[in-house]
């Protein structure tokens, strides 16, 4: 019987090396948000996005072994504003927490990286063995802001420090109460049950309603169901997602699958500033309570930015 291979990063020069020698012996498949089964005919590609953690968790079925290697100047969206680490950090915690769940037996991870260190913390964090390679493969650290993309997508992630003694689900209320009682936001929210709704002005008029769904214990997701700024009937809608890292007190803050509804120049030289301002300071915030929470404990320390 041939072992189950899912490949993360097969279209590469690595990965079309590696398909040559293991083709024969397993059964290869890997996943992409844009497969190329053209032009690698011997792998089965399933259509899914590696910064999805649904989508890892489905795509790792039946896998015996799974494959990680990842080049963050691969688009995946038309718009990405996130660092090559920040984006290293998703994916590979995408990956150790979905093999966990579906107990694949070893994951291999194809060295090279300057975050080699933290990737085999994230792919391992959750109990799965993990096997490095003694050959390097380098990759460039470089994330691209605008690609070619099928679609007028946008990702946007930034990692930040859970505040001490919080938990995920604490942050995520912050945010909201941080965005309407921040000067200089223009924003007003509420919380109606499960939907976090943000307006500027009139309450019956809101720009986004976002729906919180768990998805795991320190994963929050909040769908985008409404708003003036969604764009109405498309099969995905965005997400903002709060992320905890196992072990540690970082959280990453994760935005995708997001199509504006303003045309794309003004998305981008207006609405994605803002964004960014908005979550740059939400961090410092954040990372100033985490400070404080420090001192409150004992601690003998000095802020440094």
């Amino acid at each position: 019987m041939k072992l189950n291979i899912l490949l993360a990063g097969v279209t590469g020069y690595i990965g079309k090396n590696l398909i040559q020698h293991i083709k024969n012996d397993a059964n290869l498949y890997t996943l992409s948000k844009y497969p190329k089964e053209e032009d690698f005919k011997a792998v089965t590609w399933l259509k899914k996005d590696i910064y999805n953690y649904l989508d890892v968790v489905s795509a790792m079925k039946d896998m015996h072994i799974a494959i990680y290697y990842l080049d963050p100047t691969k688009h995946s969206a038309k718009l990405t504003q996130a660092t090559a680490r920040d984006l290293n950090l998703i994916a590979a915690d995408n990956f150790g927490r979905a093999a966990a769940k579906n107990g694949i037996s070893k994951i291999i991870y194809i060295s090279g990286s300057r975050f080699d260190y933290e990737t085999v913390q994230r792919l391992s964090a959750h109990g799965v063995f993990v096997e490095k390679t003694a050959t390097t493969v380098s990759r460039p650290h470089v994330s691209v802001e605008l690609q070619s993309s099928k679609y007028d997508d946008v990702r946007s992630a930034l990692s930040m420090q859970l505040p001490m003694n919080w938990t995920l689900e604490q942050m995520v209320e912050y945010y909201f109460k941080w965005l309407n009682e921040t000067k200089g936001t223009l924003l007003h929210t509420y919380k109606d049950e499960d939907n976090y709704v943000i307006y500027i002005k009139d309450k019956a008029k809101p720009i986004l309603i976002f729906n919180k769904m768990q998805i795991e214990d320190d994963i929050i997701s909040l769908y985008l169901v409404g708003g003036t700024l969604v764009k109405p009937n498309l099969l995905k809608q965005g997400k903002l997602e709060f992320r905890r890292l196992k072990d540690t007190q970082t959280v990453v803050v994760h935005l995708y699958d997001y199509i504006p509804k303003l045309v794309w120049p003004v998305y981008y030289l207006v609405q994605s500033p803002f964004q960014g301002l908005m979550m740059r300071g939400f961090e410092i915030d954040c990372r100033i309570k985490h400070f404080n929470g420090r001192i409150q404990s004992g601690e003998d320390i000095k802020y440094t930015k």
